[in-house]
């Protein structure tokens, strides 16, 4: 039965669809045992939700003195963290967090990583210490061209796809179903994947299936892809569904030029030396 006042949680650092796909998984989590509003900030909030991939999200959080009532979801987590979740995000996970939050339940809390040691040396002329200078530190390789794979039962919607990525730098591998699209995925690493939700009956898998199957394994194998779902259907419901399937974004069909190009800048996939083919 729920409280007569739902609890209020700030969801904070998100991006504008995972917000909404948190608020979306509140309303339509109402069988729960606690009752959660989203709320705009920290001020007011029963509990906080942040990304913890997102640093000014993390220093406002810490500064509130909040890290005791906040579910951290990213690749790390901050010192004196209760909860924390990896991604994706998993609505019905953080729920959970907030139901043992709200239930008065404690998380053992995350060990911060020990400060590496700095070299010091006794000068014998004159006993004071020295601090060494750090040892220099070669520039990182240029990272290999990235890989996305665009999987859709059209053919124009897979030509449309391919130019818009191959003209931001992208390399492109097609597959029409499924199954090509595991061959695909099993013989190269790519680093995005845009998968259409409806395949079409001769696809072993939809797009959610596909999608929740890629993200367990690549993720068993430490290099999980970013999937980003396309579909015609975008209720809440829908968006949801995506969400748990494991994907890092749900767009909408039809997917203007604009609108893809300005994500794949937005989330680094595209590379600046072709940023005059736009």
């Amino acid at each position: 039965m729920h409280p007569t006042i739902p609890h209020r949680v700030a969801l904070l650092g998100f991006s504008e669809f995972e917000r909404e796909t948190l608020g979306a998984y509140f309303r339509l989590a109402s069988g729960a045992s606690q009752a959660y509003v989203p709320w705009a900030a920290l001020d007011g909030a029963d509990f906080v939700v942040a990304d913890a991939d997102h640093a000014p999200t993390i220093e406002a959080v810490l500064a509130a003195g909040r890290s005791g009532d906040t579910v951290f979801v990213g690749a790390a987590a901050p010192p004196d963290t209760r909860a924390w979740l990896a991604r994706p995000i998993d609505p019905l996970h953080v729920l959970r967090e907030l139901d043992a939050m709200a239930a008065g339940k404690t998380r053992r809390p995350v060990a911060a990583p020990a400060a590496a040691p700095v070299p010091q040396t006794r000068s014998a002329a004159t006993g004071f210490i020295a601090v060494d200078p750090p040892a220099p530190v070669a520039p990182p390789p240029r990272p290999p061209r990235r890989r996305a794979l665009v999987v859709d039962d059209s053919e124009v919607a897979r030509r449309f796809l391919q130019s818009r990525l191959q003209r931001l730098g992208l390399a492109v591998d097609t597959a029409a179903d499924s199954e090509q699209a595991l061959a695909l995925l099993s013989a190269r690493h790519h680093t995005l994947v845009v998968v259409d939700v409806d395949l079409g009956d001769d696809s072993p898998l939809d797009g959610l299936a596909l999608c929740h199957r890629l993200k367990r394994e690549a993720a068993a194998a430490g290099s999980p892809p970013q999937v980003w779902l396309v579909s015609a259907h975008h209720a809440e419901v829908d968006r949801v569904r995506g969400t748990l399937a494991g994907c890092d974004l749900y767009l909408a069909k039809p997917l203007g030029p604009g609108t893809l190009e300005d994500l794949l800048h937005r989330h680094g996939f595209a590379d600046t030396d072709h940023a005059s083919a736009r």
